[in-house]
Order: C-alpha cells, then structure tokens, then sequence
C-alpha cells in the first residue's frame, strides 16, 4: 500500500514539506560524519553488519570449539565417575569464552 507524500486536510500525521526538508538535511549530516552509518542504511554493509552479529572473533570462537572438542574426546575415554570434573573443567572452558565474548562486544563499539 503506497502513501502520498502530500497530506491531506485528514492526514494529520503526514510530514510537511519542512519536516521533509529537516529530515533530508540530517541525512546528509549523518551521510558526511559516519559513512559506515551511510554504507549500512543504504544496504552495502549489511553483510558487514551481519557478520558483527557473532560475539566474538573467529580465531576466539575457534579456540572454543577446539577446546570443547578435546573436552568430549577425553570425557568418551574418561569413565563416568570423572565427568563431574570434566563438567567443572567445561565451564572453565566455557565462562572465561563467554566473558570474552562480552568484552569484545562492548570494546567495538
């Protein structure tokens, strides 16, 4: 469904001419100050913007995968009175990954 961009006398929430005109300008402002801001409305970075979805670096996440790897590997060789402490040892693995996660996180952006 398409909207006029003119408002009629019972549109009330349509935009003036003026109001167009202010929002246009901040666009533009935005556009010059922040080009990645730019790229990513304009849909050349989404790909980017997808990416930076994921918590944390890759070569991170590698580590983490690697170590929960091992950690099964040796919990199917291990008998079951030692999975108590590979649990313990998993979240050893796991909780600093996750703090680590947050710290990048918050140190972007």
């Amino acid at each position: 469904m398409s909207t006029s961009s003119n408002p009629g006398p019972e549109d009330h929430d349509a935009m003036s001419p003026w109001e167009r005109q202010v929002l246009a300008d901040i666009e533009r402002e935005l556009a010059t100050s922040d080009p990645h801001l730019a790229r990513t409305f304009n849909g050349r970075g989404r790909r980017r913007a997808i990416a930076s979805r994921w918590p944390v670096s890759l070569p991170a996440t590698g580590l983490l995968l690697a170590g929960l790897l091992v950690l099964v590997l040796i919990g199917a060789l291990l008998p079951a009175s030692w999975w108590a402490v590979l649990g313990v040892v998993t979240a050893l693995v796991v909780v600093p990954w996750l703090l680590l996660a947050a710290t990048e996180k918050n140190g972007r952006g």
